[in-house]
């Protein structure tokens, strides 16, 4: 029997708020994400674990940057240094949309004999501390998923103890606003009761699906929908083989995400920057701070500027404003949140799936333009 570490997604690479910047230009957030998988990986050789599970979407996307790419490399020399083994699948993220498409993983399994990669979108078996590892990686489609899940269920023997491990979604899991970028969902039941213990990434909450099914979660919060009502911390867990047992290990380093509610419906705009500067007082610095204006007059909204909410709690990183507006002010609404073109222009990227393209380059091009546009004479 053994324990076993589990690491779920990490989105190295993922620039949210691009606007946020350090003195070096580096985007803070992404900054986090990195500091968040150091600690995950230091975690994972502090714990002496028998070896170490990476769940997917350790990267963003498919064509990590270098110095992204860099990291993961470090750290997996950190871990083969250390004497550990693992095995490590791609996720929807960072899984290539076309078979001949290289990935970073290809990169990564040339140099580290002590990790088993699954990335070809095929099902790969291998053996950690004697537990058989039943690893599928993401596939094109469902079907093939399913497919890849019924090769390597075959495999199965009757003496180790297996784990499976995935990144799915399950159609068990709690209401979702939107699904993610080539997301696979499948029921539970698809993984039937052949294996023993199931640990699943892509879901970003650490979450038990069932007695022998567990999502580790993410490394970090991404934004405030990986904060559902009732999860706790992010970080890593520790998988008993013996017991079944999952311990869960918090990220000290997350950085927090707070969100307050203020009853605006009688408030004009020296009111609301009073109230959002009074609820926010107490944020600890650093945070990222998410304010709903309840009932908010909409003439009275669109007064106040970006701007100047965000100085209202001087000590965060970064102040979100949402409005929901007062029936009597829908006729009147038009107090959306507009930032400069170069701030929408990285928000715009933020959103979209640039798999196959340098993220950075493209950020970079299009504020340019931008920049240098805004200074043509009119």
């Amino acid at each position: 029997m053994a324990r076993l570490v589990a690491l779920g997604d990490a989105h190295l690479g993922r620039t949210h708020l691009a606007h946020l910047r350090d003195d070096e230009g580096r985007n803070q957030r992404e900054e986090d994400f990195l500091r968040s998988f150091d600690w995950a990986v230091e975690e994972t050789i502090e714990l002496e674990p028998d070896g170490f599970l990476w769940l997917g979407d350790v990267f963003d996307h498919a064509r990590p940057s270098y110095r992204t790419f860099t990291r993961v490399f470090v750290a997996l020399k950190r871990l083969r240094d250390t004497g550990l083994t693992g095995v490590a699948i791609s996720g929807n993220h960072d899984t290539p949309r076309l078979r001949g498409t290289g990935s970073p993983y290809a990169a990564l399994e040339e140099a580290f004999d002590n990790v088993a990669f699954g990335w070809r979108m095929e099902a790969i078996e291998h053996e950690v501390a004697g537990v058989r590892i039943h690893a599928v990686p993401q596939t094109l489609s469902v079907d093939e998923f399913r497919a890849q899940l019924e090769r390597s269920a075959g495999e199965l023997q009757a003496d180790p103890t297996s784990v499976l491990i995935a990144h799915v979604a399950l159609t068990s899991l709690p209401m979702r606003e939107w699904k993610d970028i080539n997301e696979l969902e499948v029921e539970e039941a698809a993984f039937d009761k052949r294996f023993d213990h199931v640990l699943l990434g892509h879901y970003h909450v650490k979450q038990k699906a069932s007695k022998r099914t567990w999502y580790a979660g993410a490394t970090d919060s991404f934004s405030f929908g990986d904060r559902p009502k009732g999860a706790g911390p992010k970080g890593l867990v520790v998988l008993d083989t013996e017991t079944g047992k999952v311990e869960h290990h918090e990220n000290p380093f997350e950085r927090p995400m707070l969100t307050f509610a203020v009853d605006a419906g009688s408030m004009g705009p020296a009111d609301l920057l009073e109230a959002c500067g009074e609820i926010g007082r107490d944020s600890a610095p650093g945070s990222i701070v998410r304010i709903f204006l309840n009932a908010v007059d909409a003439a009275s909204y669109r007064q106040v500027t970006a701007q100047e909410f965000q100085e209202t709690v001087p000590e965060a990183l970064h102040v979100q404003v949402e409005p929901d507006y007062a029936d009597a002010s829908l006729p009147v609404q038009g107090g959306s949140e507009i930032g400069t073109l170069v701030t929408e222009w990285g928000t715009f990227l933020e959103q979209q799936d640039l798999a196959g393209l340098d993220r950075e380059r493209v950020a970079r091009t299009g504020s340019r333009f931008l920049e240098e546009a805004q200074r043509e004479p009119a």
